[in-house]
């Protein structure tokens, strides 16, 4: 199943997968009891993980950077975590992912937040830095779609395809929507390829992990979150972009992931049992090895967050919850106070190949 995205995604995406059914479904004939199905598997997980005990009472500050794409998330863990600790505040700021390494070397108390996977390249990165015991906390999963304009023909692509858009050796910067099967008024438009920023965890992951070892085109313009990236689309009958699968708008659709000739379903059931590939970890950073209040507060943090409570929050925020005992692997990654300092901890895929 899903071949060929499997083997363009094997780094990048060999995450647990939440596998509550086990039904034979065929990919690309979803049932109509999907819905159901899918609430019924989500409350299932939420039914399997631990409730919210305090194991410190915390009051001081908590620092949060990083990633857009977690925003609302982080907002939402706010608000749950500062009814447990009253005396707290939770100070948040979203610049990217890729910000997160000169937050936590300046602040290593605080909590950074990374839209992909992490890298053991990474984790030295921030022993570099100066933290002691860098740590990676995988909180949930996103799913990720593929977006055009409402008016565009296209309705799916296979992954040929995406490399045909997306990537090129640098001899034809641009091509045409006939290049991917496109006919009528649309065919001889050249295709606008819309990105997020160099500091974004989405664009690093479509380049260092979707389409690693691939040169990527040159972007036609960039915007600074997912929502301005699906707004840009509504207004762009050429353009495609990478962004949430959540993120959709009225102008703007997600094109079926396609397997040769077997179209993948997108549905929450099919995200939530692994027949839909193209999804990415969403990871918080702190350090193991700080001692301060703020320090104990930012690991009281990330405990609620993996917590039912906190997944909950996940899920209303448009994410996908890992499986219980997935989850319950991250929470014991923030026991291991006594861990040697050159072990590390980290999450998501090997360090991708570099360009």
């Amino acid at each position: 199943m899903n071949r060929l995205f499997s083997q363009a995604l094997l780094i990048a995406m060999a995450l647990p997968a939440i596998c509550l059914a086990q039904q034979n479904l065929q990919p690309g004939t979803p049932t109509t009891d999907d819905s159901n199905r899918s609430v019924e598997e989500i409350r299932a997980v939420l039914d399997a993980i631990h409730p919210y005990l305090p194991k410190n009472e915390v009051s001081s500050e908590v620092v949060i950077s990083g990633s857009t794409s977690m925003d609302s998330l982080a907002h939402g863990w706010s608000l749950g975590f500062e009814k447990f600790h009253p005396g707290t505040k939770v100070k948040i700021s979203t610049q990217g992912s890729e910000t997160v390494f000169a937050a936590l070397a300046k602040n290593p108390a605080g909590i950074g937040m990374i839209s992909r996977p992490v890298t053991q390249e990474d984790m030295e990165k921030l022993q570099n830095a100066g933290l002691k015991r860098p740590v990676a906390i995988m909180i949930a999963r996103e799913a990720l779609g593929v977006f055009v304009h409402e008016s565009n023909p296209l309705e799916s692509v296979d992954f040929p395809q995406l490399l045909t858009i997306f990537c090129g050796d640098g001899a034809n910067p641009t091509i045409n929507w006939q290049s991917v099967g496109v006919t009528g008024g649309m065919a001889d438009k050249p295709i606008q390829i819309i990105g997020r920023e160099s500091n974004s965890g989405t664009q690093s992951f479509v380049e260092n992990f979707l389409f690693q070892n691939h040169k990527l085109r040159p972007l036609n313009s960039t915007v600074e979150s997912n929502t301005q990236l699906i707004k840009a689309i509504e207004s762009n009958p050429a353009a495609i972009a990478i962004s949430g699968l959540k993120c959709g708008g009225h102008a703007a659709k997600p094109l079926h992931l396609r397997d040769d000739k077997t179209l993948l379903p997108n549905t929450d059931h099919a995200i939530l049992v692994g027949q839909y590939p193209l999804t990415r970890p969403l990871t918080l950073v702190i350090d193991l090895g700080q001692d301060s209040e703020q320090a104990i507060a930012s690991r009281e943090f990330v405990r609620y967050a993996l917590s039912q409570a906190g997944q909950m929050q996940a899920i209303l925020s448009g994410f996908f919850p890992f499986d219980p005992p997935t989850l319950r692997a991250e929470e014991d990654k923030l026991n291991r106070l006594t861990m040697p300092t050159n072990e590390l901890e980290t999450a998501g895929r090997p360090t991708p190949a570099k360009k």
